[in-house]
């Protein structure tokens, strides 16, 4: 644990998702094979389709509406629902299917639990602070076992741009009625979560696993981590 601004005592503390209490990758690479699987095998409009053509369908999407950057889940159902109009289906055809095809893809990418270690952290920390999830991601935290765990939830989307933008901390602050500075973000990302948290107003604990190097960052956090269960030092 390296201090790099005094440490005050803080009320709450905010954490990233992804790749902060759990490795994400193996997840979301799961859940695009499946789902690609399953475009092959059971919509038969656009089973022809390839991986690569799927993708220039996001492309296109984002080219025209690139404010679904802010939303991981608008933007996949965006583009399912412009292929399916594109192969034949009706609007409301498209976007029944495309939300029906959606709510069983986050299935799939939740289809996991919160490693057992971080889980106990999580809990032992909630007995002191209050716990908020901030996330740039999707992830449905009750199929992974934190819906108990956080006292609010923030997802990109639905008006709230994606970190580092300042909207999901200002709300996460309005929610608890807290000041920004009473509260303290936890997250692997160097831009959008020290970043982001700084910006905001927040302390911020970045959690470098990686090991990169410090200098490389445009903004220091006040405290970084190479484990998660370093947090313990909080309580």
């Amino acid at each position: 644990m390296i201090f790099y601004r005094s440490w005050s005592p803080v009320q709450a503390l905010s954490f990233d998702l992804d790749d902060t209490l759990y490795l994400n990758g193996p997840h979301i690479q799961r859940a695009e094979q499946w789902l690609m699987a399953y475009l092959k095998a059971q919509v038969h409009a656009t089973a022809h389709l390839t991986t690569g053509q799927w993708q220039q369908y996001r492309r296109r999407v984002l080219k025209d509406a690139p404010h679904l950057m802010e939303d991981v889940s608008a933007c996949r159902k965006a583009w399912l629902c412009l292929a399916f109009q594109e192969h034949g289906l009706s609007l409301r055809e498209a976007e029944l299917l495309s939300e029906q095809i959606f709510q069983q893809f986050l299935a799939v990418r939740s289809d996991f639990v919160v490693p057992h270690d971080n889980l106990v952290l999580l809990q032992r920390l909630a007995k002191r602070y209050r716990l908020v999830a901030i996330t740039n991601g999707n992830v449905d935290i009750e199929r992974i076992g934190l819906a108990a765990v956080f006292e609010v939830t923030l997802k990109a989307g639905s008006g709230l741009r994606a970190k580092p933008a300042l909207d999901m901390y200002q709300r996460a602050s309005q929610l608890l009625q807290l000041k920004p500075s009473q509260i303290a973000h936890v997250g692997d990302h160097a831009v959008t979560d020290v970043v982001g948290a700084v910006q905001a107003g927040y302390r911020s604990i970045w959690l470098n696993q990686a090991g990169q190097a410090s200098s490389r960052l445009s903004t220091l956090p006040d405290i970084e981590v190479s484990q998660l269960a370093q947090l313990q030092h909080l309580l």
